[in-house]
């Protein structure tokens, strides 16, 4: 037997939990508690109230998890197999995001595998109607999972009543679900909770928000705050590239080209339009690449994730609307002025999406801010997609030195200046990151070329067949499609207007436009890195005539080997 499961002291062991979650635990390959659940677990085990604070990837889901699940199970083994308070529902997770609310749920479902009889779990923030939803909640599940504004709606249409059952509250990423706009939401569901029960906040950050929340859910709580940045700060490296519009295209197609950054990928961007912009652009030289946006359905986006984390796609184009949805630097006298124009967009928008927090993207090795985030808060979230659970990562940025429809220069600086200083209170750093658009400037008539076919048409058209794509896959639809043949005739059959043009002969890189790139093994046109997870973009220590692979692939491209 592996030595390290006989260390009581390292691993869940310690922490005294039921053994079908022991053993559900060890099935997943989770062996070692990380920090905030090996200090979060026995407090909620002993019936306090926590408010932890802990980085994105640092296990607060199952900090949260396991000590519900475990007093669920030891609450029924004390009741008689006949008796009515076996079925009751006892907890109650509230998350921001509809995607979030899918993952913890996989994640419960995960943790009751040996146990999935004794305890039940319904997820509520889907986009099924209230009354298609009310059958569930009547069963009385042990855990409901949603976000606030569906629980609510529950609470009022009296499918749901938590006054007598609930026993344990927990609101995850708790800063987030405030700056969603769930404030009024969370005030509701607490005055139909009993008066006594435990709750638990966990969140990234602790901010003037989450203290007035803090003193509104929770009773002398036992506070953590184990944010601890040392092992992020050596493991991601950040850079920044100014450069124009045009450029940010170009250096894009390069980089994933070329593959200059081996391994996943998640790019960036500020609005759905631009999403599909930069796929059909990519699509030009035969670069597969996802899209992730508040426009397609709950299912799809989750599938998608799945799929990324799977390796099917090396490239997610995700659409961040954090700051259409309320969460944007809570400073300046402007601050008003921007709430109400966020609650403006929120009319129009999916309230309960979200990508940059929460979501478990696995193996991410870069992320590549193709559009600069409207936010200090939602560029520290976008990074924190990458360099987690003591993997190395890296960030790029890229900063338009123009003005343009999509983008201003001015708002790019000012955000810009703002980031700077919160990284440095974090003791890091972002390096500008000059490159010498001459060695690349080959491409640019393909890259100018490719663009050129991007026609706002094609753009729509591409959202179009998205959605024609998910209808088709659609679970809930093929009964649909089973009774009416002739509908999925005419769907499967039906056109594109102004098709996208791909053209064969981009795929391959002519050998005159190939760059000598030191450390780059080159084969069949195509750079690759064998035996290398992932190419740090860093200046190396020393100049290498064998161009090691540590070297920066980029500092020497187009610079011939000696």
């Amino acid at each position: 037997m592996d030595e390290a499961l006989l260390d009581k002291e390292a691993t869940f062991l310690a922490l005294d939990l039921d053994d079908r979650l022991l053993r559900a635990l060890g099935n997943m390959g989770l062996v070692h508690p990380t920090l905030v659940q090996s200090k979060a677990i026995p407090l909620a085990l002993a019936g306090k109230d926590v408010l932890a604070r802990a980085k994105t990837g640092s296990g607060k889901t199952a900090a949260y998890c396991l000590p519900v699940l475990h007093k669920i199970l030891a609450t029924k083994e004390q009741l008689p197999i006949d008796s009515e308070d076996r079925t009751k529902t006892r907890a109650l997770f509230l998350v921001p995001t509809r995607e979030l609310a899918e993952q913890v749920t996989k994640y419960v479902l995960d943790l009751i595998k040996y146990c999935d009889k004794e305890v039940s779990v319904v997820n509520i923030a889907t986009n099924s109607p209230l009354n298609m939803q009310a059958p569930l909640l009547a069963e009385l599940p042990d855990v409901v999972v949603s976000t606030p504004a569906k629980v609510m709606k529950h609470l009022v249409a009296r499918n749901l009543d938590l006054s007598q059952s609930l026993e344990m509250l927990v609101i995850d990423e708790a800063d987030l679900v405030l700056s969603f706009g769930y404030e009024d939401d969370i005030r509701g569901i607490i005055a139909h909770l009993p008066k006594i029960h435990q709750s638990m906040l966990l969140s990234a950050t602790l901010n003037k928000g989450v203290e007035s929340l803090k003193s509104l859910v929770l009773s002398s709580p036992a506070v953590l705050k184990l944010e601890d940045d040392r092992e992020e700060l050596n493991n991601l490296v950040q850079y920044v590239v100014r450069c124009t519009e045009e450029d940010k295209f170009l250096l894009a197609f390069v980089i994933l080209k070329l593959r200059l950054i081996a391994g996943k990928c998640i790019l960036f961007v500020n609005d759905i339009n631009r999403c599909y912009r930069l796929k059909l652009f990519l699509e030009q030289f035969s670069i597969r690449a996802c899209v992730l946006n508040s426009e397609l359905p709950l299912n799809s986006r989750y599938h998608i994730v799945e799929e990324f984390n799977r390796g099917v796609y090396d490239y997610i184009i995700a659409t961040d609307e954090s700051d259409k949805m309320g969460e944007n630097d809570q400073e300046g006298s402007d601050n008003e002025d921007a709430e109400k124009k966020n609650k403006k967009r929120k009319r129009g928008q999916d309230k309960e999406y979200g990508v940059s927090r929460g979501i478990d993207f696995k193996g991410v090795a870069a992320v590549v801010n193709f559009d600069f985030p409207q936010s200090a808060r939602a560029y520290t979230h976008r990074v924190g997609r990458t360099a987690r659970a003591g993997n190395r990562g890296m960030s790029l940025s890229f900063i338009t030195t123009e003005d343009t429809p999509t983008s201003s220069k001015q708002r790019d600086e000012q955000v810009f200046e703002r980031v700077v200083r919160e990284q440095q209170k974090r003791g890091s750093e972002i390096q500008p990151y000059k490159f010498d658009m001459k060695q690349v400037d080959g491409f640019r008539y393909r890259s100018t070329d490719a663009l050129r076919m991007v026609t706002r048409s094609s753009i729509r058209e591409a959202r179009v067949k998205e959605i024609k794509q998910e209808i088709l896959n659609s679970e809930k639809l093929k009964s649909h499609f089973e009774d009416k043949p002739r509908d999925l005739q005419f769907l499967r059959h039906d056109k594109e207007l102004r098709p996208g043009q791909v053209r064969p002969h981009m795929k391959h890189i002519p050998q005159y436009l190939l760059p000598k790139i030191a450390g780059i093994a080159q084969a069949d046109g195509i750079a690759t890195t064998p035996n290398v997870g992932f190419v740090p973009l860093n200046k190396p220590k020393r100049r290498s005539k064998r161009g090691k692979k540590g070297s920066d692939p980029l500092k020497n491209l187009g610079k011939k080997k000696r």
